[in-house]
Order: C-alpha cells, then structure tokens, then sequence
C-alpha cells in the first residue's frame, strides 16, 4: 500500500510521527546521492522539509508530494504547479490535457505519468522506433558475412555451423531500451486501471527489446534523427525516471525516482511567459547581460556582470524573487537583493523602475516603494499572482502600464 503524504514547499515539516524511522533515512539518503550538489533538504532533529524544490519523491511505499504554499489548499496548490509545469513547457510533455480534465485532483505522480503513457502508446501506436543493428551468432545457414577467424575458433568440430555477422532490422535499440527501462521503474505504482491497461499496452510493443542499466554515457549516446524525432518528448521524460532512479536492498528491494524542480527557476520562466503575453516579445529581453557595474583602471576591462531577469521597454527592470514578501503582517526582503537591484538601476541610465516580483499570499501587505536619492527611479517591491495563469498576466499589465505599448499595437 502506498501512502501519500503532501507537504508545502519551505512551510510542512515530516517527522518520524508521519513516516517510520526507516522511510525516513531511506529519504535522506536518496536526496543525497541523486540530488549531492543541491540543496534541496531542511534537516533538524527528527524532521525534515524540502526547500526550492517542487514535485514528487517517490520511496518505497511513501509518495511525497512537494506543492508550491500558493493558497490553503493543497489540491488547489497541486492544480497551479501543473498549470505552471504545462504553460512553461519545464518538462517535456504537456499537461494541459490533465488540468482541463480535472485529474489533477488525483496525485501530482499519476498527471505525470498518464500523459507520459499516453503519448508514448500514441507514438507507438504508429509503430515503434527500428534500427538497423549488427548482430554476431552461430548460424546453420549462412547469414550476411562469415566471420572467418571467429568461425574457425567456434566450429573447428562443428562442421554445419557458420558464425556469421549481419543486420538486423530490429526494436532492440537504446532508444526502445530506454523506455522499457522507465516503463519497468514505474510498473509497481501505475494504481489506476487505465494507467496500468497503457502501460502493458507499451510494454507489449517492446517485447523483443532487452532490459538494460543505463549508464549515464549510455544515456547521453541516445541520439534523435527524422525517424525517431516524433519521441523526442517521451524520450526526455523516460531520461528523468532513469536518471533519479535508484535501488535499495535493505531486506527488499525497492525502486525510489523523482520528479523535482527547482522553484525559482520555474517561477521566473513562468513569470517570463506571462511578460510575454502581457507586453510583447519584441518589448522583453530575459536574462539581459551586456551590462557591467565597474571597470578596472589597471587592466581596462569592465568588471561585475549585471543579469537582471527581465528588462521592460528599457524602462523597467524586474528581478524575480520565489519567497514570502509578508511575514507576521509587514513586509519582508533580503537586504541584498535591494543592493542588487540598486545596482541595476545605477547602470541603467534610462531605466525608471525596478521591482522584485514575488509570489502573491495570504495576507499580503502593502509594500514598499523606494526613491533612489536625486533621482525620479523607484525600487518596488511587487507580488503577483500565480494560481491562475490570466490573473497573472491581468495583474502584470496593470502593474507596467503605460510602460509599454498595447500587446496588439
């Protein structure tokens, strides 16, 4: 039986009384070896929480879903990080088709993996991926080229017998391995029929493909073509089941995978398609980086890149930030971040505003406006909200008008 258990990112604890002391080690210790770089635990004692990261942790028989705190309720939480995951496009598949369905009220797992087996049996469905591939064997008729030396060596006493060499055209190819192996990882936790009725239905058009590891060269060998470029998508998806997967055999062996995501990037991608639709492409640039603070006297060169996340009409500059701008009722930010984007508007000449976008909460106050000293320019503290994609964009034309013309102008 697997038990779910739903946690907001950066705000619900687990503890030993939510999972027992074995689950418990058996998270940690996957965290650490698929995710040694990234800080994606709070740990204290005897509880833990996840921190910029969003998704699913799937461990034994304990599901944790991780969900952005965009408002009190979890499903509805679960509801805007799917909108978020399919209007950015940050996985390769598409999930709109399980929103407007409504199956996001089931777990974040079963969204990923049904539009996973769907496209793949739709691609399937046309017929699998073929490859044409060497194959060396011990034949009684002779099959493309003898193997002279190799021949000699097998069948010195075996006298209607060839070793021959050939191709083979075959669905026993890395691409075909690949999703057998991702298949065979999630079989166990596919719990609804249909889901189940895809899976077999995939696993049935791969039958004569071997079951390998995957190494993490041998995923990267995985190369796409004309023929196979129509799996591109499920390919990508059954890299990320492969890669965060791993087993433990402690008394038993268990697959664990993972879907996570980091928070602040998909926040800012996200607010870089609203930007998109609220001012038009041709009036944003992400990522601007021809700027630099300071310039060395002794070398010449000029020193401290400047990166701001977007740059409106080179009026505005905009820095998304994924934390709380409220807390206890008053305005909360880092002292640092107000440096940095005093340091935009400094090297900006002609930009009038700069604003931290956070996400918009429970509770909101109202934020401060800062005057640079002698100058007109501001530096804004903003939230906007992300649990409803047209809101976002609503809210976002409202905060910059006037600083850009009309999407249709």
């Amino acid at each position: 039986m697997i038990k779910t258990i739903t946690v907001r990112e950066a705000y619900d604890w687990i503890t030993e009384n939510d999972v027992t002391a074995t689950q418990f080690e058996e998270l940690i210790r996957y965290i650490e070896e698929k995710y040694p770089n990234e800080q994606v635990l709070d740990q204290k004692y005897k509880r833990l929480r996840f921190i910029n990261y969003v998704g699913v942790v799937q461990c034994s028989d304990v599901r944790y879903e991780i969900v952005p705190k965009i408002t009190l309720s979890p499903v509805d939480d679960r509801k805007s990080l799917l909108e978020m995951l399919s209007i950015t496009r940050f996985l390769p598949i598409s999930f709109y088709e399980q929103v407007l369905n409504g199956e996001e009220k089931g777990d974040l797992l079963m969204a990923f993996l049904a539009t996973f087996l769907e496209r793949l049996l739709n691609e399937f469905g046309k017929g699998p991926y073929k490859t044409y591939e060497r194959h060396e064997e011990n034949l009684y008729a002779l099959r493309g080229k003898l193997e002279l030396s190799k021949h000699i060596r097998k069948n010195a006493f075996q006298k209607t017998k060839a070793y021959c060499a050939f191709d083979e055209h075959t669905e026993n190819n890395s691409l075909n391995q690949l999703f057998k192996c991702a298949l065979l990882i999630v079989k166990s936790y596919t719990k609804t029929h249909a889901l189940t009725l895809h899976l077999e239905r995939c696993l049935g058009y791969l039958e004569r493909v071997d079951i390998i590891q995957f190494s993490q060269s041998k995923l990267r060998s995985i190369m796409f073509n004309r023929q196979n470029e129509r799996f591109r998508d499920a390919a990508l998806f059954a890299k990320l089941i492969v890669e965060r997967a791993t087993i433990y055999s402690k008394g038993r062996s268990a697959s664990s995978f993972s879907f996570l995501f980091q928070m602040n990037m998909l926040f800012e991608k996200y607010i870089e398609v609203a930007l998109k639709e609220a001012v038009g492409n041709n009036e944003l640039v992400s990522q601007h980086a021809e700027k630099r603070l300071l310039r060395n006297k002794k070398s010449g060169y000029r020193n401290i890149l400047l990166k701001p996340d977007f740059v409106i009409n080179n009026k505005v500059i905009l820095d998304t930030k994924w934390k709380s701008a409220t807390y206890k009722g008053r305005s909360r930010y880092v002292q640092s971040d107000i440096y940095q984007m005093y340091a935009y508007v400094t090297a900006y000449k002609d930009v009038e505003r700069c604003i931290l976008l956070y996400p918009k909460q429970e509770g909101e106050t109202e934020h401060p406006v800062w005057e640079v000293t002698d100058t007109e320019k501001t530096i804004e503290m903003c939230t906007v909200r992300v649990d409803e994609f047209s809101e976002t964009v609503s809210e976002l034309e409202e905060m910059l008008n006037g600083y850009f013309a009309s999407p249709g102008t």
